[in-house]
């Protein structure tokens, strides 16, 4: 009798779906991995690549894997590519076993101001927010504290690149100007919100695995440095005064719904409190933290091990290549990376992988 090789699917093939590409690959799967061809896991050794050229190409694929295999697991690595699929392939979530889910925690998360309004619910703080299409020539501008921080409520753009990730603007013109420049598909997805500082090393995040809205296993992380906004080269986990609220504001806004898959909590500490920015219901950038924190967690998520045992160390994780940028900028932080890149028993890279190293080429390369 012959066994059946276990298999899954990675929509999206950036350092998220690379990790989870070589995680399951090396306990047995077989992985098929959708992206763009210049998307960094497409450049591993590991599973099966299909190169997606359009949105409607993607689509396609998915429906021509699901006509082999029904109900095959599925694991959307890619917030862009998870709401794409919510909002235009709702039938995607009856063709494949899809994590993250459930579609109602989703609608949420993947909605600041929808999120907003269930922190409400757990006394959570966050920044005060309006939708740019509910802007217009009744508005009192006066009520707003400038200077204003313009963020997408949701993403709508898959392949097509937006004019910005965030803006700041400084007093009513600017508000003005940037809404003229707009078209209403992006007011309705745009928010204003109070500004909360600039500066990102105030920036945390809880970072977890949740089970029908019970946490599974979760690490509190602080953004030391950003190669861009957004954009983290070195993550600590952190343990300091605000971990505990952090913790318990996370897990009581995700037991609020029956959400099952990795996500990522983000607060900023502002005016000596934690303020909820947003949650990214997928894998996160530095999810390779966790397998440095819980080495046996994808197993036991799957039920492949009985035990997710902890590691006491506190742990770090550094993206090498943008960590170097930033020095070259501001060299007096070089003795700190070195410190992270000497910190051998319990800090992880983001791509580099002795037992894969295409990738990280590649992205040298870039």
């Amino acid at each position: 009798m012959s066994l059946i090789q276990k298999q899954i699917v990675i929509v999206g093939a950036g350092p998220q779906a690379l990790f989870l590409l070589r995680e399951y690959s090396r306990i047995g799967y077989l992985v098929t991995v959708l992206g763009r061809k210049n998307e960094i896991a497409m450049y591993s050794r590991y599973g099966i690549k299909l190169i997606v050229d359009t949105e409607e190409d993607l689509i396609g694929k998915l429906t021509d894997l699901a006509s082999k295999n029904q109900m095959q697991d599925c694991i959307v690595a890619s917030g862009f590519y998870l709401s794409f699929l919510m909002k235009n392939f709702p039938g995607f979530f009856t063709l494949f076993n899809v994590v993250p889910k459930d579609k109602e925690a989703l609608s949420i998360f993947l909605n600041k101001l929808h999120t907003y309004q269930l922190a409400e619910e757990i006394n959570c703080k966050y920044p005060k927010s309006i939708l740019l299409s509910q802007l217009n020539h009744d508005t009192d501008y006066r009520r707003f504290k400038f200077p204003q921080i313009v963020k997408w409520n949701q993403d709508i753009y898959l392949y097509e690149k937006p004019a910005f990730k965030t803006c700041l603007v400084h007093n009513i013109k600017e508000v003005k100007n940037l809404y003229q420049t707009l078209g209403e598909c992006e007011k309705q997805s745009l928010v204003m919100q109070q500004f909360l500082g600039a500066d990102l090393q105030n920036n945390y995040s809880y970072g977890a695995y949740f089970d029908q809205g019970n946490l599974v296993a979760g690490i509190c992380v602080n953004e030391v440095r950003h190669y861009r906004s957004g954009v983290s080269s070195v993550v600590e986990e952190y343990r300091g005064g605000f971990a505990e609220i952090i913790e318990e504001k996370s897990i009581q806004l995700i037991g609020k719904t029956l959400f099952t898959g990795f996500l990522d909590v983000e607060f900023k500490i502002f005016n000596g409190e934690p303020y909820l920015l947003e949650v990214n219901p997928r894998p996160f950038g530095f999810i390779r933290i966790m397998k440095l924190k819980y080495p046996d967690l994808i197993p036991y998520i799957l039920g492949e091990c009985v035990s997710n045992q902890k590691n006491s160390k506190q742990v770090q994780w550094m993206n090498v290549l943008r960590d170097m940028v930033l020095i070259a900028k501001n060299p007096r932080k070089i003795m700190h990376m070195f410190s992270v890149l000497f910190n051998f028993s319990s800090r992880t890279f983001d791509v580099w992988d002795i037992g894969d190293l295409k990738p990280f080429f590649r992205q040298v390369k870039r």
